[in-house]
């Protein structure tokens, strides 16, 4: 199984590498920065720099068109924003290769509940967002063929090393289930 992991708002950085080397099989990445390695800013900077650069529309494009260029068996991977897009890119795609999606803390995903998974979904979810009800999105989620949610008790961000939010038992734990579980 090969494995596209799609990076958060920061995009690609020397933690994020550093986890995308963890696999032992062929990873490849995408970022909303073209696989430029981003200076650390806050979480603030980085949104904004996000919706400039990229924004969420075209980071979906990018993950379509990376879905529907698959030639081998692969699970998505993706964190925050780039989680969001692979929720909406999965439905565009008819490529057979894409095997299941993981997609962590995928807040923008509460605009797109009226789409449906075209491959088994998972999601894994903060214990509370700010801008949303987390609960009723997962209540709603769990109500569709093919796709599964786990509520964390941790927030937005704890797999990011520069999040604020960043929890390193929760990293370890999660690192660890991604390379077993899958």
């Amino acid at each position: 199984m090969n494995y596209l992991i799609a990076s958060d708002i920061f995009g690609l950085t020397p933690a994020f590498t550093q986890f995308t080397e963890g696999f032992d099989t062929k990873v490849t990445v995408i970022d909303p920065y073209d696989n430029e390695l981003q200076p650390i800013d806050s979480e603030e900077y980085n949104y904004n720099k996000f919706i400039q650069k990229c924004g969420h529309d075209k980071y979906t494009d990018k993950l379509q068109k990376c879905f529907a260029h698959l030639q081998a068996p692969t699970t998505c991977i993706a964190f925050s924003a780039g989680a969001s897009a692979a929720w909406r890119a999965q439905l565009l795609t008819g490529n057979t290769h894409l095997k299941k999606l993981i997609g962590f803390y995928p807040s923008q995903i509460r605009n797109y509940l009226a789409l449906d998974a075209n491959v088994p979904c998972e999601f894994i979810f903060p214990k509370h967002e700010v801008h949303f009800n987390v609960d009723e999105v997962i209540a709603i989620l769990n109500n569709k063929s093919a796709v599964k949610c786990n509520k964390t008790n941790y927030l937005h961000g704890f797999m990011n090393e520069h999040s604020v939010n960043f929890n390193e038992q929760a990293y370890n734990y999660f690192s660890h289930y991604l390379k077993v579980a899958l």
